[in-house]
């Protein structure tokens, strides 16, 4: 068995460690131009705010990424993975009541923790409706771990900056300039909504932006969150975020979305901050929120792994194990993340 990776972001990392541990040849090929696993803050958090619900199969997820995270920190011998507590303002007496309720579920005794006295909250936290600690395994930094699996996979001569050249594509032969191969995983996160056999899929990608800013007074031990986040890094400033906004391909930072990220923030703190960065990536995802995993309706050997989102860094790890399990013949793939789903409706052969 021979894979090709297109593309080395945070999906094609995950995947060339799996086929690594199965002791499967392969090679990525990245641009080295991986704007939204570059820019995510990384952040693990199990619950959905809106319905203050588990976030989809986090049950399963989580403990998959406690262990599939520190593996990768112990080969590559780099650190990216850092626990860390996750504060939680109410942003409504409804939500308030929800979380409450939430308490005297088993389903949510792992994730959830009781409303925090006010005597122990942060001065400079707005929280009117009382705030609580949400249990999590922590954050990724992903800057880091961009950066040390690419010395990593660079020094084994596994991953090589260039484009894909779709005209040097051989599908039939299974070739690519003059390599033969078994399976072509294309893994290109944004830029798959332009590949040509995949560009049927239903991909409904999501913009974002992020400020890092300085400040003296915020704790370094916990994520703030109210409507945005406030997370401290390993480099002694704090990642504001986060935007979104939808049909567009321009990775550029606008005004726009650091006033919006300013303006949500006086809803979180009125502290002054200092802006030293200002960075935005997009993120790619499916009409409906679920990863695009599996193989091309008719090309036998053609892979899709994408639509991650934004909660890449929680999702990825659980279905690259799954999905190299799959392509072994150890599995199947789960029905919600399968491309099969689409073909119907969107497939045109």
């Amino acid at each position: 068995m021979k894979v090709i990776i297109v593309g080395g972001g945070l999906s094609g990392i995950c995947l060339a460690h799996e086929l690594e541990n199965h002791k499967i040849d392969f090679r990525i090929i990245d641009e080295n131009v991986n704007y939204s696993s570059k820019v995510a803050a990384g952040m693990i958090n199990p619950m959905t705010f809106r319905r203050m619900i588990k976030t989809w199969k986090g049950d399963e997820l989580i403990p998959t990424l406690k262990s599939f995270y520190p593996k990768i920190e112990n080969k590559i011998g780099h650190r990216f993975f850092f626990p860390i507590k996750l504060r939680r303002a109410f942003a409504s007496a409804h939500e308030r009541e929800l979380w409450i309720q939430r308490l005297d579920e088993a389903e949510y005794s792992a994730y959830v923790n009781p409303v925090e006295p006010v005597e122990d909250t942060p001065d400079y936290f707005h929280d009117t409706f009382g705030n609580a600690f949400i249990n999590t395994p922590g954050y990724v930094d992903a800057k880091k771990f961009m950066q040390h699996n690419h010395e990593y996979f660079l020094q084994k001569k596994k991953l090589e900056y260039a484009s894909f050249n779709f005209d040097e594509l051989d599908i039939r032969s299974k070739t690519y300039q003059g390599e033969t191969y078994t399976h072509l995983i294309f893994a290109e996160g944004y830029r798959g909504e332009d590949n040509p056999f995949f560009n049927y899929l239903p991909f409904k990608n999501a913009k974002g932006e992020v400020l890092t800013i300085e400040s003296d007074i915020f704790q370094k031990d916990e994520i703030l969150n109210r409507k945005c986040f406030l997370l401290p890094t390993q480099y002694d400033n704090f990642k504001l975020g986060s935007t979104y906004k939808w049909n567009t391909k321009d990775p550029s930072i606008t005004q726009e979305a650091k006033d919006e990220l300013l303006e949500t923030y006086k809803g979180l703190s009125d502290v002054s901050i200092k802006i030293v960065d200002h960075e935005a990536g997009i993120r790619p995802a499916a009409a409906d929120r679920r990863p695009m995993i599996g193989e091309h309706p008719e090309l036998k050997g053609l892979y899709i792994f994408n639509g991650m989102g934004a909660k890449g860094y929680m999702i990825a790890p659980y279905f690259a194990i799954e999905f190299i399990n799959f392509i072994v013949g150890k599995g199947e793939l789960d029905r919600e993340v399968n491309i099969q789903r689409f073909y119907k409706k969107h497939y045109k052969k």
